[in-house]
Parts: C-alpha cells; structure tokens; sequence
C-alpha cells in the first residue's frame, strides 16, 4: 500500500519543471472536454430514459465528435506519458521523446484495445470494469517505457498491480473527488468564454499534477514488486 501524499507532492514539483510542455498538452486536452460540454449544454436527458431513447436524444454527430476527440487524446497521452517518464528517470524529454517514438503504434493500439476492454466491463454492471481499469492502469506506461508486445504489456499490468488496486482505486476516487470540486462552478455558471477560460487554467495547474502522480505511483508499485 501507499500513502498519497508524496504522490500528490512529487506531482507538484514535477509540473514546474515542464510548466510550457504540460500547458500545450492541458490545453488540448481541454479543448476536447469543451468541445463535448459544449455539443451537449442543450441536451436533455431523464433517469427514466432507456438506450435508445438516450441516443436519440444526443446531439447530431456526437458520437463520430467524441471518436475524433478520443482519438486526439489518446495521441496526446502518449507524449504526456513520455514526458513523465523522462521527468521520473531524470532524462531530457525530447532526448526520451526520440528513443521511444517508435513504439507510438502500439501504444495506440494498446490505448483503445484498454478503453474497449474497460467499456465493456463497466457495461457489465460497472464493477468488471472498475476491475479491468485497476489491473491495466499502467498499461501505457509499460507500453513505452518497456520493449515488450501489446499482450505482454497488459499481462505485465495485470501482475503489477496485484496488491496494490486497493490503493490505486483510492488515488483515482482522490482525483476524481478534486476533478469533481475544481470543475462544479461550471455548472452553475453560464456557458460563456470566460467560462471555458476558467476551466481551461483550472486544467492547468490540475492536470500536469495528477499526471506526475500517476507517474510516482507507478515507479513506487514497480520498486516494491521487484522487491516481493
């Protein structure tokens, strides 16, 4: 087990470090959550709702604009997740950048074969995929860091994070309590520019944080499984 702290604090000095690089990638990671706020502000849904009533009732082209929006973050993550490694192993980004640009297509294919998997568990009565998001959460980062197959990656994943989901599901209950509190103003504000400017350099000082977070668990989870 582990204590969040240190996570949270490593967090914190690391996004000082790549303050403008973390700032490129915030930015278009908000882009996309603002893009999907704002096709869905007129939409609206009631709890007693089935699924097709809930399709109909999404916004023309939404779910080929999600794809699209989907797949730019997906691109981004790889090189956020470059860029924390290189920070973790006290190596310039760019230099890691050129040494791991190569495994970008697995990477990517890894990265939809996982929101795929975990989809469809938390279809299931959300609990399987709860499960699944738990035993693959590292799966991007052994994917880059690690010159392993796409199947092996995930296996690796799998067998990391035995003993530890525990802990990792309560770092991600941890951001998603502070993601939550950060961005619930905008519910109750109107849907203007200033509004998405707002969220935008929330996003900023939020998320390079929760990203070197990540990071340290990581490494911390991969020291003491060495050490078993």
């Amino acid at each position: 087990m582990f204590t969040l702290i240190p996570a949270f604090k490593y967090g914190w000095q690391e996004m000082h470090k790549k303050l403008w690089a973390f700032l490129v990638f915030t930015l278009i990671y908000s882009l996309a959550d603002i893009a999907n706020s704002f096709m869905m502000k007129n939409t609206v849904f009631s709890e007693d709702m089935d699924l097709m009533q809930f399709v109909e009732a999404l916004p023309d082209h939404f779910i080929l604009w999600t794809g699209v929006t989907s797949l730019v973050i997906i691109i981004a993550s790889f090189f956020v997740t470059v860029f924390v490694l290189a920070g973790l192993r006290g190596i310039q980004p760019m230099t890691y950048l050129r040494a791991k640009i190569g495994r970008f297509p697995i990477y990517f294919l890894g990265m939809i074969i996982k929101l795929i998997v975990i989809a469809a568990g938390l279809v299931l009565f959300i609990i399987p995929g709860i499960l699944l998001l738990l035993a693959f959460y590292f799966v991007e980062f052994v994917l880059i860091e690690r010159d392993i197959s796409l199947m092996d990656a995930f296996r690796e994943s799998w067998n990391m994070t035995k003993g530890f989901r525990v802990g990792i599901f309560f770092f991600e209950v941890n951001l998603f309590i502070i993601g939550y509190l950060l961005s619930f103003p905008q519910s109750l504000w109107p849907d203007t520019t200033l509004t998405y400017a707002i969220i935008a350099l929330i996003n900023v000082a939020w998320l390079p944080l929760s990203w070197n977070a990540q990071a340290w668990i990581y490494q911390f989870v991969s020291e003491n499984q060495i050490n078993k």
